[in-house]
């Protein structure tokens, strides 16, 4: 029997699947080497496109925030004009109730009191004078109290001098206002 030696062949068969396996894995490994390439590219690409995005964003908000406080100043620049047309209104509908006090006033006041200070705090009237006695200006309270503008007057203040070597009494008067706006623009 002749011997048939199969080692060259097995030997030359491993070589050759040693290669081809070499050249699959280096396929592979191209081939994984690519993916990663292309995966990072689209990884670039997003990220690039995000910060785009997010630069847009900014800018929009950036000018937003702008507008907002242009429209906070306008705000307040229209609330100030408000407040001051609210107070202009309020002046123009007290001025004709401050001439009826002040003719009232005259109207009122007796021929032995003497006016020397007038003021007007919101909604009463302070009255400092001289009278020749506690009597005047007892019934000058009374004439206060009957009008229909005034309210109760309250005398804060009553002293005796002597002025010109004559006593008289000086005092000082406050009187609370019943003026309506709606009262004070109708009767004009």
């Amino acid at each position: 029997m002749t011997r048939i030696n199969l080692l060259p062949w097995r030997e030359a068969r491993r070589v050759q699947r040693r290669r081809e396996l070499v050249s699959i894995l280096a396929v592979v490994a191209l081939l994984a080497a690519g993916v990663v390439f292309v995966v990072q590219i689209e990884i670039t690409d997003r990220i690039e496109f995000q910060q785009e995005r997010n630069d847009y964003l900014r800018g929009e908000l950036a000018r937003l925030k702008k507008a907002a406080e242009e429209i906070q100043a306008l705000q307040e620049t229209r609330n100030r004009l408000v407040e001051r047309l609210n107070v202009i209104q309020k002046l123009q509908t007290s001025r004709p109730g401050m001439v009826r006090v002040l003719d009232e006033l005259v109207r009122l006041v007796p021929q032995d009191i003497y006016l020397t200070a007038f003021k007007t705090t919101g909604g009463q009237v302070t009255l400092n004078g001289i009278a020749r006695s506690d009597v005047i200006i007892s019934e000058f309270m009374r004439s206060i109290r009957d009008a229909s503008l005034f309210g109760e007057p309250v005398l804060q203040v009553i002293q005796t001098k002597s002025i010109n070597n004559v006593q008289a009494r000086v005092f000082e008067l406050i009187i609370p206002l019943k003026l309506d706006a709606k009262k004070a623009g109708d009767e004009t």
